[in-house]
């Protein structure tokens, strides 16, 4: 699995909706495996993370997903801080709980 993490200033409730706003177009994109929008409200930042199924996906992504985080930010009068890649070699999930 691979991720993008892209790191947003600006008002973070305006973020929230433009990330909203491009949430169809990203779910239906080959190899997208999962998306985590953050907003901070009191400091003015966002960040998104997006998970991918293989490299080559993130790769095929790229040019979508810069569009997108436009598409996202400006409405909100936002700036792009850093978009950055990475590989998740490890996930961790809860337990199965007894009960």
């Amino acid at each position: 699995m691979f991720a993008r993490v892209s790191r947003y200033r600006g008002d973070a409730d305006r973020l929230l909706a433009g990330f909203e706003s491009v949430r169809a177009e990203l779910e239906q994109l080959e190899g997208f495996a999962q998306a985590f929008f953050l907003t901070d409200r009191d400091n003015s930042r966002a960040m998104s993370i997006t998970l991918w199924e293989s490299e080559a996906a993130l790769q095929a992504s790229a040019e979508r997903a810069h569009r997108m985080r436009t598409q996202a930010s400006e409405p909100a009068d936002a700036s792009i801080e850093a978009v950055e890649s990475y590989d998740v070699p490890l996930t961790v999930k809860p337990a199965a709980r007894a009960g």
